[in-house]
């Protein structure tokens, strides 16, 4: 299903699933939510102030996404895409147990980040 032009706050509604949707100039605000799983696209979104734990983004692409002041708590990413990403003042830590947030087989293209800790700059420049 194609979601243009929303905001999102605190959750998604029961309508709309994580899997399999195409999100278009959306805003996430203050998503908490643990053991997620997205396979979505997302084009010219922001997500702001999301802390999301054990979430994975399985095969989810990510194009002209803002990322701005979000946790990643042991989250993994197989096979995502991420092109022309800002990632600014967002974390990426270990789970409760150490697990590492994971990026495998992800693919990133022209991405940025500003004060974020926890990924690679091989991955999104400083």
């Amino acid at each position: 299903m194609q979601v243009d032009y929303e905001v999102f706050e605190k959750h998604l509604p029961e309508t709309i699933s994580w899997e399999d949707e195409a999100f278009s100039f959306c805003e996430f605000r203050g998503i908490e939510a643990e053991g997620l799983h997205i396979t979505s696209v997302f084009l010219d979104c922001i997500l702001d102030r999301c802390d999301l734990y054990l979430t994975l983004f399985n095969s989810a692409t990510f194009v002209g996404v803002g990322f701005k002041d979000c946790d990643f708590r042991g989250c993994s990413y197989p096979g995502c895409r991420f092109v022309e990403c800002v990632f600014e003042n967002c974390r990426f830590t270990a789970d409760k147990l150490g697990g590492a947030c994971r990026f495998d087989n992800s693919r990133w293209y022209a991405c940025t980040q500003r004060d974020t800790h926890g990924l690679s700059a091989d991955l999104a420049p400083a």
